[in-house]
């Protein structure tokens, strides 16, 4: 990802000129009508632990945007009234900025780059849609492949929940820490057994750090954001 001074500059130049006011109104609508979508999309609300965890944590805003604008949703539509969609994703971009969300900066950043080209947004936007709706699959991963272990056993949550997002994934990854040998049989535990193929057993989220062993063994501890560059790997791998 480009230094965050070089994608705020990109973003205030494809974002245009605004009032300090109407810029700062315009956000807090897209972020609404994002959060709303969200509402509309997911469903009712389950009741199993893992499909739980899905269910309550939002995807990015820019994704929920990208998903608005290709179903031509008329609440967009009329929002941005007559805006081009790269620049409300600029706003986006910005907006994240001002959150310190970095994944969402990212994420705001790659949407505003690819909606630049129309032939290469239309295809983005088809992939966004189906991963919001969990139907999109992972590009299967060869079991002999080089990637460190952490990083099959990330691919692995992604093809299980459907989600990328490191939000959402750390989320599952406490899940999976709390789900004792003994629980009830549910997606959770599902998950917790599908990982012991690449020899990886999450031990413990805290302070920004996750423990993890492997094959019985601790290993060296990973961060939280290095966890996110490599979901960011697998993401772009997934929308590819």
């Amino acid at each position: 990802m480009p230094k965050l001074y070089l994608i705020e500059a990109e973003a205030r130049r494809l974002g245009g000129r605004f009032s300090e006011s109407k810029r700062r109104a315009l956000q807090e609508a897209l972020i609404e009508l994002c959060e709303a979508h969200w509402c509309d999309i997911r469903g009712p609300e389950p009741t199993t632990p893992l499909a739980h965890v899905l269910w309550s944590v939002p995807p990015p805003l820019a994704e929920l945007f990208v998903d608005l604008h290709a179903a031509g949703d008329p609440r967009l539509v009329e929002l941005l009234d007559g805006l081009r969609p790269v620049r409300a994703l600029a706003l986006l971009v910005l907006t994240e900025i001002e959150r310190g969300d970095a994944e969402g900066v990212r994420i705001a950043h790659e949407a505003m780059m690819t909606f630049d080209s129309p032939a290469a947004e239309r295809l983005y936007a088809e992939r966004v849609a189906l991963a919001l709706r969990g139907k999109l699959e992972m590009p299967p991963l060869h079991r002999h492949s080089s990637r460190a272990p952490i990083w099959k056993a990330l691919a692995i949550i992604v093809a299980h929940t459907g989600r990328h997002d490191l939000r959402t994934i750390v989320e599952v990854i406490r899940l999976v820490v709390a789900t004792g040998a003994d629980a009830y049989p549910d997606e959770a535990l599902e998950l917790r057994e599908a990982l012991r193929e690449t020899g990886v057993r999450f031990l413990e989220i805290a302070d920004g750090v996750v423990r993890f062993e492997q094959h019985g063994r601790a290993h060296k501890p990973v961060t939280v954001k290095r966890l996110g560059d490599m979901l960011a790997e697998i993401r772009q791998a997934r929308l590819a």
